[in-house]
């Protein structure tokens, strides 16, 4: 059977029991069906459901989305094409992020969009109700949830009882997983409105041009997933254009690391974004001169990819099922005294020759703070220099638990090096952020102790 065909039908009748097509073995997550990303969705649908939201974006000038992973990835890479910097993102427990934030906004002109497909991830939560405090006794005028219509009532218990609540999905169901969010859902589609000045013609436009491409991104996604498929690493260079190279390196990583890494012993999984190095390359398979239409098209591509590819080396591609290891672990870690080694960044590439050993081919280094792209910088060249021979990697965290920690778990060619502050100073009220440092530090942590010996943990 066409393996495309066999994808479509999947996805198209999830609620019929065929075993003869494998992609209902390895499409749900525990029981929940998680291909709604693989057909579009109608644009009557998209229509509709941008139309409720719009009377909330009158008179707001500034978006702040919340969210982790998947929930906010989509957001971010597209936030990108907009020239009147609209769009600001909380996805950093590090005070410094929400200082920043702050710096760019006026209250009474902002729009909070929270996003959570459980309606229960901590790190969102604990942003949101900053934002909640800071808005004061008319927080409910601006603000919203996007959420799955199941999570609905967990977010009333957890305080947010008469918020404005809208399905993530623009047809109310729930069969997309985080990393799949974009670009067929609200995650992607209502940033991109507010890009286009709330233009439904603009974007319905847009929307065309990209379901264009449709057919020919799914034949040129199994061609590559046919070509790739006996290939005994998934180790892949995503070449992007230039411009979106940092934009989209969070999502890509997502998307591969959680779809394909730990998956199966010794089968591993390294994602790197527009280098030129002897990874297997994946490239978009058409020229696209619109930067929104490419990016939902590269998107898609990719997406279908992995999916074929997963097909091929009988993976669940839409599961993490070791992603729970260090949630556990960080609620263990509630009342324990968090003791780490202190030590001078410069001082980095020392602690690590300690540790490397012959066999790790990569370095990640994952910092649990609110980075700058010069300091990611400063530690990538620190590192080149210092170990030429292995590839290091440079994350903020917890935004990596949440791309990369599932491929981690049986990784063993890598070592993962956990930096905290030793201070994390503000000049925000320190009542208000006291609980999401000590989440965060708890988080890196966690992270430490469950990957064992193949990680080390330092303050800076």
């Amino acid at each position: 059977m066409d393996i495309i065909f066999s994808l479509l039908e999947c996805a198209s009748r999830p609620d019929e029991e065929n075993f003869s097509n494998y992609f209902y073995k390895i499409g749900f997550d525990n029981n929940k069906f998680r291909l709604g990303w693989v057909i579009p969705p109608l644009w009557k649908d998209i229509k509709n459901s941008l139309k409720e939201i719009r009377p909330f974006l009158k008179k707001r000038k500034k978006i702040v989305f919340v969210g982790m992973g998947g929930s906010i990835n989509g957001a971010r890479v597209i936030s990108h094409v907009d020239k009147k910097r609209r769009l600001y993102f909380l996805n950093n427990l590090d005070p410094k992020n929400l200082e920043e934030v702050m710096e760019n906004i006026r209250l009474r002109e902002t729009l909070v969009v929270a996003i959570s497909k459980s309606g229960t991830t901590q790190e969102t939560q604990l942003l949101a109700k900053a934002m909640k405090t800071f808005l004061g006794k008319s927080w409910k005028s601006h603000f919203l949830w996007l959420s799955d219509p199941s999570s609905f009532k967990k977010l009333d218990e957890l305080g947010w009882k008469g918020c404005n609540k809208f399905p993530i999905q623009v047809n109310g169901k729930e069969d997309i997983g985080g990393r799949f969010s974009s670009p067929h859902t609200l995650v992607f589609l209502l940033p991109l409105f507010v890009i286009l000045d709330q233009d439904f013609d603009k974007l319905e436009k847009v929307f065309a041009c990209y379901l264009h491409f449709l057919d020919r991104l799914r034949k040129e996604a199994a061609e590559l997933a046919l070509f790739f498929k006996r290939e005994k690493q998934a180790f892949f260079n995503i070449q992007v254009k230039r411009d979106f190279q940092i934009p989209f390196t969070t999502w890509v990583t997502q998307l591969f690391q959680e779809s394909l890494g730990s998956k199966k012993r010794d089968f591993f999984v390294k994602t790197m974004i527009g280098e030129k190095n002897s990874f297997l390359n994946i490239t978009l398979p058409l020229k696209v001169a619109d930067s929104v239409i490419y990016t939902m098209s590269l998107m898609y591509f990719l997406q279908t990819f992995v999916a074929l590819f997963s097909f091929y080396k009988k993976i669940n591609f839409v599961n993490q099922p070791y992603v729970e290891k260090y949630k556990n672990k960080v609620k263990e870690l509630k009342e324990r005294q968090l003791d780490m080694p202190f030590s001078k960044l410069s001082c980095l590439p020392s602690l690590i020759g300690n540790k490397l050993d012959k066999h790790k081919k990569f370095i990640e280094v994952i910092i649990y703070a609110y980075l700058k792209n010069e300091e990611v910088d400063y530690i990538k060249k620190m590192l080149r220099r210092k170990f030429p021979y292995v590839k290091s990697f440079v994350f903020e965290g917890p935004d990596w638990n949440h791309h990369s920690y599932q491929a981690a778990f049986l990784d063993k060619n890598t070592l993962y090096v956990i930096g905290l502050k030793k201070s994390y100073s503000s000049k925000l009220d320190s009542s208000l952020i006291e609980n999401n440092v000590s989440f965060l530090k708890r988080i890196g942590f966690a992270t430490y102790l469950t990957l064992s010996s193949k990680s080390l943990i330092f303050s800076f």
